[in-house]
């Protein structure tokens, strides 16, 4: 199931969401709390009236109030740096502060595009910038841009974006009809960014993919994005988590990559859903990228040399499959004959190749199974 229709199946979830408040003196929080209120000045001051629990309603309401405790409030609710604190607190007194919220302020609101209120804003707040503040990163920008608009009547609406948001961003561009590698590069355990892209290449373009998918399925954006933030694993909930399930979609199009630069594959979405092919099927594209074994022994039935099993309608992606299984085997072939049989209560489409490796001196016949029963039965 691609993020997007994930997404669509849980409309009324998205549409109910409430993100639960954070605890935010609590467990690894409470020593740079102590360090950021031992310094005794303006920042100190507002930590020690803020609630023990924050939740993004309640900095919504600071920032209504006091343009500064919303602030001080929002780096408290983020986490803030267990290595800077003492310096973030003492660096960010009210009268420093105030007079940059309040010109960021006027920048969100009297831009006249989307595009120019956020990259403007976006820029003033970069080390150097006019706006910019002690020991806050690009993480918190987004934060502070989404409190500061969250009133405000736009299109195009500042979002939170920082690690838990990448595969976000990367599992719903493909169904955007954009290209996620362009932007991202993903490994085993986190997404990356591409080379020669920056924080400020991506936000924009991920702030505008997420309106339009709320606007799309009929949600508000706001939600989507807490929503699709996920929570984290110690919190027992009944549905599946987003952060985890978008983690997934893309660790499913991690190979599309390979498809792409490697084997020639230059539709992006048939890379992608190949990619997710060869991921449920447990099919390591790398490791056959490597192989020296020109065998074909890759599939999921002893019986036959390839069975894919057919997942979420993929049912038109048998020649994409099979040219890229040549490829990465460095195998010649040439189709003879397509048949449709059926096996038990299986549907199964077969490709009838003859194969030929640099070492075979003349062509072997090799046929591909392609289960297409989940296809066959929605028509």
């Amino acid at each position: 199931m691609s993020f997007l229709n994930f997404i669509k199946n849980h409309i009324d979830d998205i549409n109910n969401y409430v993100q639960s408040p954070i605890h935010w003196r609590e467990g690894r929080f409470a020593s740079p709390v102590a360090k950021a209120e031992s310094t005794n000045g303006d920042f100190a001051e507002v930590v020690r009236s803020l609630p023990t629990e924050l939740s993004r309603e309640d900095i919504v309401g600071f920032f209504r109030e006091d343009l500064y405790m919303g602030f001080v409030a929002t780096i408290m609710w983020g986490g803030i740096s267990r290595f800077r604190a003492e310096d973030i607190a003492r660096n960010n007194d009210r009268n420093t502060t105030l007079p940059k919220l309040e010109r960021l302020n006027a920048i969100l609101r009297n831009s006249e595009t989307d595009i120019e209120r956020i990259e403007d804003a976006i820029f003033s707040l970069r080390r150097g910038g006019e706006n910019s503040f002690y020991g806050i990163g690009p993480s918190f920008f987004t934060k502070l841009l989404y409190f500061l608009t969250y009133d405000m009547d736009i299109n195009t609406r500042p979002l939170i974006f920082d690690e838990n948001m990448k595969p976000v961003h990367f599992a719903l561009m493909p169904e955007a009809g954009q290209d996620p590698f362009f932007y991202y590069v993903p490994s085993s355990n986190k997404i990356n960014f591409a080379e020669h892209t920056t924080f400020e290449d991506v936000y924009y373009p991920y702030c505008e993919l997420m309106s339009k998918t709320a606007r799309e399925v009929g949600v508000d954006v706001r939600n989507l994005e807490a929503w699709s933030f996920g929570w984290p694993a110690n919190i027992n909930v009944k549905q599946p988590n987003p952060r985890l399930v978008a983690k997934t979609e893309v660790d499913r199009m991690q190979y599309a990559g390979i498809l792409m630069f490697q084997c020639g594959v230059d539709n992006v979405e048939d890379a992608i859903s190949a990619s997710r092919i060869f991921y449920d099927n447990k099919i390591d594209v790398s490791e056959l990228f490597i192989t020296e074994d020109p065998g074909l022994q890759i599939g999921n039935d002893a019986e036959h040399p390839i069975v894919i099993t057919e997942t979420e309608g993929y049912v038109h992606l048998e020649y994409v499959i099979a040219d890229v299984l040549f490829r990465l085997k460095s195998l010649q072939a040439k189709m003879i004959s397509q048949h449709f049989t059926s096996v038990s209560d299986k549907k199964l489409d077969r490709l009838s190749f003859e194969v030929k490796s640099a070492q075979d001196k003349k062509p072997r016949e090799l046929d591909l199974y392609f289960d297409i029963t989940a296809g066959y039965d929605a028509f």
